[in-house]
């Protein structure tokens, strides 16, 4: 019987020194990476099949930084005091601080690929001399210190009371939580390995060696009601109507489930009346939607919580969880292209070659019109003018590897997308450069031709002998 059940599930959490929620990079949209600045890791590598990441920060030297996003949606509601982060080192080289950065909430910065992101590329990180690292702090804010113990093998926690991951994760609104891993913090070098996704998926037990992941001290709880709409952190339009919501099952068969419903923009308080929300929606309503009092402002976060009565248990009150949704400006959607692969002559005109940076952007057109800015990331100094238009062209004189940020802001909020522009000697020497290039092995000047020069190769060494039994 299911009251059986739940009374097993009390004792057990009631017994229990501890109940957490986990949620790691292998659930959801989660993801794992780190990236590299120097003659070790270069800026335009992508390590994100990694079994594990190599954090490193040795200032001039090397720069090795761990990036790490968790998908929350299933855990969205709770409440996050106490969250800690942990991590399973293969190995720790020193016992140090690390520093811990959150990325700002941005639909485009939050969905990182981890299979395609480097340095370079990163919406967060900005250009630095090879060994050092820079975070552009209008997209990222420093959460605290994580202590990381010498050894080999260990799951590490995070201490809540250095890392403030609770506060941070209050403020989410989409549901994606990005870290950002620094360490050791003073720059003096320690090597760190921490397990990712790929290397939990190929350990001998997943159970212990395991991918990052975001501990929460709660558990959960049979009678929340679920399915919120809007969704947890959802943007919703201020002609949003009403709120919806499942029921759970009642305890015993036949009994029956009623709701209060409470909303607001006030810091929610699960301790005080009603959460300390503005607006009671309803009490003992047997319906699962309501409707809003009041027509939405932009702009603004609000709150809402599902208590739950269930005849079959009286005089108990299942608190719910605090959902959150919001009417709040995204910002662009920025696109600044595909990857270009040219070479100089290729227009016609020696040692020349233009590329067109073809780029889109859509927003709601609020608060304000868009308004662009192109500016070159890396390779050697070229002009780009105009540089506040949504496509450009670029000319080059000299051979290289380019990369150009296009940043797009509607007046409030602003996202930023890169492109990659190779410019080889030749059509052969960019070919070379398109990730998955095969070479042919008959291709012996590595001219990508396969022709009677190659052929000659070949014949020179027809018959040509190196076993120990020769003829």
């Amino acid at each position: 019987m299911r009251s059986v059940w739940v009374i097993s599930l009390l004792c057990m959490a009631a017994l229990s020194a501890r109940a957490e929620m986990i949620v790691s990079t292998a659930d959801g949209n989660g993801a794992d990476t780190f990236v590299g600045n120097d003659s070790n890791k270069g800026p335009n590598n992508n390590y994100g099949a990694g079994y594990t990441m190599d954090i490193r920060n040795y200032t001039g030297v090397r720069a090795h930084i761990g990036f790490i996003r968790f998908d929350i949606s299933s855990i969205g509601g709770v409440d996050p005091t106490g969250a800690q982060l942990q991590l399973f080192l293969t190995s720790a080289q020193n016992s140090k601080d690390w520093n811990v950065y959150g990325v700002k909430d941005s639909s485009i910065v939050d969905f990182w690929n981890e299979m395609t992101i480097t340095y370079n590329n990163s919406p967060w990180m900005l250009p630095a001399s090879s060994g050092n690292f820079a975070l552009d702090d209008t997209k990222v804010t420093l959460l605290g210190t994580m202590f990381v113990q010498a050894g080999a093998n260990q799951l590490r926690t995070s201490n809540p009371a250095t890392l403030d991951l609770a506060s941070f994760i209050k403020q989410d609104t989409n549901n994606l939580i990005t870290l950002i891993l620094v360490g050791p913090a003073d720059g003096t070098g320690s090597q760190y390995y921490v397990q990712t996704k790929e290397g939990q998926a190929a350990s001998t037990d997943p159970n212990i060696y395991v991918a990052p992941r975001l501990v929460l001290p709660a558990v959960p709880n049979p009678f929340w009601v679920s399915n919120p709409n809007p969704a947890m952190n959802e943007v919703v339009s201020t002609s949003l109507g009403q709120l919806c919501w499942t029921n759970p099952e009642p305890n015993s068969p036949g009994g029956v489930i009623t709701c209060d419903v409470y909303f607001g923009t006030s810091e929610p308080n699960r301790l005080a009346p009603n959460y300390g929300l503005e607006y009671t929606l309803a009490e003992g309503t047997t319906a699962t939607c309501v409707s809003l009092p009041i027509t939405l402002p932009p702009f603004t976060r609000f709150y809402w919580a599902v208590d739950v009565h269930d005849s079959s248990m009286p005089g108990v009150v299942q608190r719910g969880r605090v959902w959150s949704f919001n009417t709040f400006n995204t910002g662009p959607t920025v696109n600044a292209g595909a990857d270009q692969y040219i070479w100089l002559g290729h227009q016609g005109t020696p040692g020349a070659a233009s590329a067109f940076l073809n780029a889109t952007a859509e927003d709601d057109g609020l608060p304000q019109p868009l308004t662009y800015l192109w500016e070159q990331v890396s390779g050697p100094t070229v002009t780009i003018s105009p540089n506040n238009v949504e496509d450009i062209t670029v000319d080059f004189t000299e051979a290289g590897d380019y990369v150009f940020r296009l940043t797009v802001s509607d007046g409030a909020e602003s996202n930023s997308d890169t492109i990659r522009v190779f410019v080889g000697t030749d059509a052969c020497a960019a070919a070379k450069a398109v990730p998955g290039f095969t070479v042919n092995r008959m291709d012996f000047d590595s001219n990508c031709l396969v022709n009677l020069s190659d052929l000659a190769t070949f014949a020179v060494q027809w018959l040509d002998c190196r076993s120990l039994d020769c003829p």
